[in-house]
């Protein structure tokens, strides 16, 4: 159940992510999250649709948080570039090359090895405020280093840099989630009584604008990937810092665990270079609106010439 719900989520997030990416990217140039930016998501459908599908595929995730561990859950949202590779090659019709399908097995193959061999335990330890705090303050003071380093520079480096900082946002919203479910099942009361869901709203809605700014000033290769790769390591580390989450040990162990996470990035990036992603921002002004290369867009333009 947790892996078959931790999917669903990254597949929504995939979908999500390009709807989002079709909202934005003829938003007017910022160096951040801006209120202009805000205001101009806000009045496109596309850009709405996408935010529906993506939390539906939060709700999927905390499902999944809730059953299983951060160790667990969050590696498995590295099946979203992959799915969104798929996404992209059926909708936009670009040639699937044979490197591709090498870098989509090195994903698949390099995350099944590894939680086969770590075999993720689930933490029983309860972390108090002080833990939540310290933990938070540092989360928070990484994702803010990476946002004032992608205050300036070129395109690449700053949707990386605004990529990251979403991602390291997302994972600290991951833990909260996963806290904040533990408390739901007690009751709405309890769960409306705490901390949790208030500081959700505050570090979601910050990683989220972060995210959008990330999809706005740069390559979506750079966003994504950093989106992406950076989260599940976060993860594991505070799920073992803040709930006793633990992988399996051992020379042998750590050794295929190290390798395997290796193949995954390896995969990660490739896919991340492919043009199925690469195309979705090209440097052409003209030449990488989403919304004029779509299967859609393609019929309205083959019914509407004489």
């Amino acid at each position: 159940m947790v892996i078959v719900t931790a999917l669903l989520a990254a597949f929504a997030n995939a979908v999500g992510s390009v709807c989002q990416r079709l909202g934005v990217e003829d938003a007017p140039t910022s160096r951040g999250p801006s209120m202009g930016l805000v205001r101009h998501m806000v009045r496109r459908a596309v850009w709405i649709v996408g935010f529906v599908i993506m939390a539906l595929g939060f709700a999927s995730q905390a499902v999944a948080l809730h059953l299983g561990g951060l160790n667990v859950v969050q590696p498995l949202m590295v099946s979203e570039l992959v799915i969104l590779v798929l996404v992209l090659w059926l909708w936009y019709a670009t040639s699937l090359r044979a490197r591709d399908l090498a870098s989509a097995g090195a994903t698949a193959v390099g995350l099944g090895v590894f939680l086969f061999v770590a075999a993720p335990s689930n933490g029983a330890q309860v972390p108090d405020h002080a833990l939540w705090l310290a933990v938070g303050a540092t989360a928070v003071l990484v994702a803010a280093s990476f946002v004032a380093l992608g205050a300036r520079g070129p395109s690449w480096w700053r949707a990386l840099a605004l990529g990251a900082a979403a991602s390291v946002g997302f994972a600290l919203v991951s833990a909260i989630t996963k806290s904040m479910t533990d408390l739901l099942v007690t009751g709405w009361s309890a769960l409306f009584g705490s901390w949790q869901l208030y500081a959700l709203a505050i570090v979601g809605l910050a990683s989220f604008l972060i995210m959008q700014s990330a999809f706005q000033v740069g390559p979506f290769t750079a966003s994504q990937s950093s989106l992406i790769l950076v989260n599940p390591f976060v993860s594991i580390a505070i799920g073992h810092v803040l709930f006793g989450e633990g992988l399996r040990g051992g020379p042998v162990a750590v050794s295929l665990e190290a390798l395997s996470l290796v193949v995954m990035v390896l995969g990660v990036l490739g896919l991340s270079m492919s043009p199925l992603v690469a195309g979705v921002h090209e440097g052409a002004p003209t030449a990488h609106l989403l919304k004029g290369r779509g299967r859609y867009a393609r019929r309205r333009d083959r019914l509407s010439s004489p």
